[in-house]
C-alpha cells in the first residue's frame, strides 16, 4: 500500500467526525472496500484522512487522486471551500 503524508494544519481544517460517524464509516470500508478515492497533493492527504487510517489499519486497498495547487495556502483554500465548518 502506498504510504501518504499527513498534514497536521490540513487535517485541523476538516471537520471532525462524531465517534458514531467514524464507526459507520469504519464498517461501510470494512464491507464495501475504500470505494472514495484519497485526494492526494505531493503525497500528502487532502481529503480522505479517516479513509486513509481506517483502510491501513484494516489493510484495505485504496485509490487516490493526484491535485495540483500553486501553494500550500491553495491547498488550505480548497479544503475550506470544500468543508466550510458550520458556525458555532
Amino acid at each position: 500500500m502506498k504510504e501518504l503524508k499527513i498534514n497536521p494544519e490540513f487535517a485541523s481544517l476538516l471537520p471532525p467526525l462524531t465517534n458514531e460517524e467514524f464507526n459507520g464509516l469504519e464498517t461501510d470500508i470494512i464491507e464495501n472496500g475504500c470505494r472514495d478515492a484519497l485526494v492526494v497533493w505531493n503525497d500528502t492527504i487532502i481529503d480522505g484522512h479517516n479513509r486513509y487510517s481506517i483502510a491501513l489499519e484494516h489493510n484495505i486497498p485504496f485509490k487516490t487522486v493526484e491535485t495540483t495547487f500553486e501553494s500550500i495556502n491553495d491547498a488550505k483554500l480548497w479544503i475550506i471551500r470544500k468543508f466550510p465548518k458550520p458556525p458555532n
